[in-house]
This record gives structure tokens, sequence and C-alpha cells, in this order.
């Protein structure tokens, strides 16, 4: 085989390697960015199930605590409403803090 024959094919055979190299840079390219989609995607399902969650959690804990702010304002008015008035004693009271009485 002449020189300038061996020369052609050494080319040749380099800018195959070429094309091969800019071939797979280039897939290697289209499979990194599909996996930062598939990450990012990932993410933002992940935080969506979050948010949901936390906002599912706080609407109960605010219905949760909404009852118990109730049912203590109810059991509060029950016992303010059994107490009874004694009015003697109240005007006593009163009668003496005028008079400075009572400290």
């Amino acid at each position: 085989m002449h020189s300038q024959d061996i020369l052609d094919r050494l080319f040749e055979v380099e800018r195959q390697a070429d094309s091969l190299a800019a071939e797979a840079g280039a897939e290697a390219d289209r499979r990194v960015a599909a996996a930062k989609e598939r990450a990012r995607l990932a993410v933002a399902a992940a935080i969506e199930s979050a948010t949901a969650s936390a906002t599912a959690a706080r609407a109960a804990s605010a219905a949760e605590a909404k009852g118990e702010y109730s049912r203590a304002l109810d059991s509060y008015r029950r016992e303010i409403d059994g107490l009874s008035l004694d009015e003697a004693a109240f005007i006593s009271v009163c009668e003496r803090i005028v008079a400075g009485a009572l400290r």
C-alpha cells in the first residue's frame, strides 16, 4: 500500500473517531438533560406531596384547636352561669374599698 493511501486511511479513521466522539458527547448531553428533567419532576412531585400533607395536617390541627377552644369556652360559660351572685357581699366589699378599709 502506498504511503499516501495509508495516510488517507489514517485520516479517515481519525475523522470517524472524531465523529463517534461527537455523537457520544451529544448522547451524553441528551442523557444528562433527561436525567435532570426526571429529577426536577421527582422533586416537584415530592414538594407537592409534602405541601399537600402539611396543609392537611395544619387544617386538622386548626380544627382540633378550634374544637378545644369551643369546649373550654363552653365549660367556662357553664361554670360562670352556675355561680351565684352574693349582692350583699359585693356591696360590702365596694363600701370598704370606698371607705379605704380594704387594701
